[in-house]
């Protein structure tokens, strides 16, 4: 289905806002874009369920996320748990009655089913959002274990000492020496460091030379790291070591 004043190039476009569209034209939207791209949809709606037991959720403003995989959220004004959601693979059904705007999204193994009545749309958010490349250790205790048996990972003749070792401003995750005798600092992040990661890489190093030690470097190691993460280490000359879990 076409979305009536709304050319093609603007349905492929990274996002695209509706504000106070009407319940037809919302409609329209819906059906042509929940399929393509995440709607976020701020309404006001009452919402049903009706599955392995039954619920109603009052008449108020919320927040509705679709996502082309047939997950279904509904957010209110506090917490991190939706109220009402369905997973991926759930069939969406879009229709006018009486004025309102009804949703349905149905579960079929189990049946479920949440059935949404709008008589207001706000707005409607279509973004075209990317999954891309989740990287994850099961723990950073793991990859400190991985780095003291495989120190060649880090570079050639690096030599552990210490883990987890205190100190007055934090407890670093690991500590060796290069084969300049250089004391070489290590912070360790499960999955995409961010630029906290580096602030407190630079705490350590930072401490230690304050501490009197001479030529501290300071290494951060982690599945990958955030181009702001990158430029803050370069800036302060910190180190990066890419390290993805083990098959």
């Amino acid at each position: 289905m076409r979305i009536t004043g709304i050319s093609h190039h603007q349905i492929s476009s990274k996002y695209l806002i509706f504000k106070e569209p009407g319940l037809r034209k919302a409609a329209d939207i819906i059906e042509s874009l929940h399929l393509s791209h995440v709607l976020t949809i701020f309404l006001r709606c009452e919402v049903l369920y009706n599955g392995r037991a039954k619920s109603k959720l009052s008449k108020g403003d919320r927040l509705l996320i679709l996502k082309p995989d047939g997950t279904l959220l509904i957010h209110g004004g506090e917490k991190r748990e939706p109220i009402n959601w369905q997973p991926p693979g759930c069939v969406l059904e879009t229709n006018i009655k009486k004025n309102t705007l009804v949703l349905r999204s149905i579960r079929r193994n189990p049946r479920e089913i949440i059935s949404i009545r709008s008589d207001h749309i706000y707005v409607i958010l279509a973004t075209i959002v990317e999954s891309g490349e989740f990287i994850l250790w099961g723990s950073e205790k793991e990859m400190i274990d991985y780095v003291i048996k495989h120190p060649e990972i880090i570079e050639k003749s690096f030599r552990p000492l210490d883990r987890e070792f205190h100190t007055p401003f934090g407890k670093i995750d690991l500590i060796g020496k290069d084969k300049r005798g250089r004391l070489v600092v290590l912070e360790f992040k499960r999955s995409t460091a961010q630029l906290s990661a580096v602030s407190q890489l630079l705490r350590y190093v930072d401490g230690l030379k304050i501490m009197g030690t001479k030529g501290v470097r300071g290494i951060l190691v982690a599945p990958k790291a955030t181009h702001s993460a990158l430029e803050l280490l370069k800036k302060y000359g910190l180190e990066f070591r890419e390290l993805k879990p083990t098959k």
